[in-house]
């Protein structure tokens, strides 16, 4: 009788335990919800243990900017049965804990919709090699519309981090952040500029079938892989020769400085670009590029037909630029070499203390000073950029934060000083590359 007893007793503990382990919920728990027979949306659970030892939860969507930290009203555990309700969405979940797997359902608006739910880990970096390199593709939101080229860039870097980033050629634009990008076996997704827009696709080979949402509407886009070329226009040499180089120049009664750049590509051809400094613009691929005698015509990428004709005389260009179907006079002159022209690299402290790589390119237009700041956290072009000797300043500005930067020059080192707030940072950044 005793040795029943004693049996019975250690069975109840070991039954116990075992209860307490599968009930243990800390961590995130993620499934798919079909929301559509085409369409499966991640879903995660947050579950936080207080002292009592009742749960908080909150629930997140990365495939939706809508559901972020969306706190859970209710949440019981009974058992293995766990109960979650969701007032702000309408929405409750029902599940059974077995063996580290939550299955049950969720219900929202009169539907109900099966949702397991398994503990989720971040995958390693190492998960996300596949997708090394650069992915280009083009983006036509409206049928039958020219369409943009869209260039994803993703690599891993010498300290093991995951840096993702798209630019698109045709507007000028560069150093876009690409956030949460996940493979699982061969689904592709991230997000572009912190969740205003999302991706999702399917890895086949050297090729990404997918497409965008955002603002509730989908576009179509697949990426392929391989190195990105702008186009180029073949003249003859000697004009290669009179135009290589950047040219600026300031337009219209707001004084709007317009520069173009003529840079030589493989095969004896020239390719164009605009930059507009004070809008942000970098890199605005021509459409059409011809030169005829001491006479170039630049037709620009838009619905507004912008385009600049112009006669070269030696270093300078003079010429009419029909921006927004409005006539104005542009007279170019070819750029000067500076000091300050280049690739410039370094270390600045990060948000969270730690050391951050800094690439910085540089060009000087006279006082002007126009260029990129470009982190692992992301990057772009700044603005307000002055030179007075060999000093110079610029301001970065973000929905967040502004950035007030002034740097002096010594040789091929720029001592940096950085103004956020009230928060000072110094250091210090080094040539890498000369200007062209």
């Amino acid at each position: 009788m005793k040795k029943h007893t004693i049996t019975a007793l250690i069975l109840s503990l070991l039954f116990c335990a075992g209860a307490s382990a599968q009930t243990d919920l800390t961590g995130i728990w993620q499934g798919k919800l079909a929301v559509s027979p085409n369409e499966k949306m991640t879903v995660q659970f947050v579950f936080t243990k207080q002292p009592d030892g009742l749960y908080t939860v909150v629930l997140n969507s990365p495939d939706s900017g809508g559901i972020k930290n969306v706190p859970a009203t209710g949440v019981k555990l009974a058992g293995n049965i766990v109960t979650i309700d969701v007032a702000s969405l309408s929405g409750s979940y029902s599940g059974t804990v077995v063996k580290g797997v939550i299955t049950g359902e969720w219900k929202q608006s009169g539907s109900t919709l099966p949702l397991v739910l398994t503990p989720y880990k971040t995958p390693p970096v190492s998960s996300l090699k596949p997708l090394v390199g650069d992915w280009i593709g083009k983006l036509s939101p409206q049928p039958g519309g020219e369409g943009v080229t869209a260039v994803f860039h993703f690599e891993i870097s010498k300290d093991g981090k995951f840096n993702a980033s798209v630019s698109i050629p045709d507007q000028g634009q560069s150093g876009i952040p690409v956030s949460d990008v996940v493979l699982e076996r061969d689904e592709v997704s991230f997000k572009i500029a912190g969740g205003a827009a999302d991706y999702a696709g399917k890895l086949i080979g050297n090729k990404i079938d997918g497409a965008f949402k955002q603002s509730g509407a989908e576009i179509k886009l697949n990426l392929t892989r391989g190195k990105y070329e702008a186009p180029a226009y073949v003249i003859p040499a000697e004009g290669i020769k009179r135009l290589a180089g950047a040219w600026s120049g300031n337009t219209g009664p707001n004084k709007l400085m317009i520069v173009f750049r003529f840079e030589k590509a493989p095969g004896g051809k020239l390719a164009v670009f605009m930059d507009v400094p004070s809008q942000g613009a970098r890199g605005v691929m021509a459409k059409d590029f011809t030169l005829q005698g001491n006479e170039i015509t630049i037709k620009l990428p838009g619905a507004s037909g912008d385009i600049f004709k112009g006669q070269i005389s030696g270093s300078s260009i003079k010429g009419i630029f029909k921006l927004n179907n409005v006539d104005q006079e542009l007279n170019l002159v070819r750029k000067e070499s500076s000091p300050f022209d280049g690739t410039w690299k370094g270390t600045t402290p990060g948000p969270d203390g730690k050391p951050l790589d800094v690439t910085y390119i540089f060009e000087a237009y006279d006082k002007t000073l126009v260029g990129t700041v470009t982190t692992t956290l992301g990057g772009g072009p700044f603005s307000e950029g002055k030179v007075d000797g060999n000093s110079f300043s610029f301001v970065v500005r973000t929905d967040q934060f502004t950035i007030n930067t002034n740097g002096v020059l010594a040789g091929d080192v720029i001592q940096i000083t950085q103004k956020n707030a009230d928060a000072v940072a110094k250091f210090s950044i080094k040539r890498v590359v000369p200007a062209k």
